[in-house]
């Protein structure tokens, strides 16, 4: 489990820098990077919920409507790259759009959305 978050961070680390690049160069390659940083940070929130997930591969689950809703909800916005965002609402003061529009926090969104995905489907 430790080896394996290792492994998703330095995969986001590099998606990060080769976003960067993307970013500098104009690259067409910006939202396939977003979405593969927004994937790792996503699986990285599955892997915090280590006990759920064993659980789940056991075959023991609980489906929790309540928290199931608002984590698709998540996981939708989370997998939207940034730059539709600032098309969408453009660079304002809002907080809404500004959640999605940073870094830090979209990928803070991501890993809770991870997290709240396996608790959903895990028996406690």
């Amino acid at each position: 489990m430790i080896l394996g978050m290792i492994i998703l961070f330095y995969l986001i680390i590099v998606s990060y820098y080769d976003l960067q690049i993307a970013k500098q160069r104009a690259s067409e390659n910006t939202s396939i990077l977003l979405v593969t940083m927004t994937l790792w940070a996503f699986l990285i929130g599955v892997l915090m919920e280590w006990k759920g997930l064993a659980n789940l591969i056991k075959g023991r689950f609980n489906f929790n409507w309540q928290l199931f809703i608002p984590t698709v909800i998540l996981s939708i916005l989370v997998f939207i790259p940034n730059f539709f965002w600032v098309k969408w609402y453009g660079v304002s003061q809002n907080l809404y759009p500004n959640i999605f529009l940073l870094p830090e926090t979209h990928l803070i969104l991501s890993v809770l959305a991870g997290t709240m995905s396996v608790r959903s489907f895990a028996k406690k």
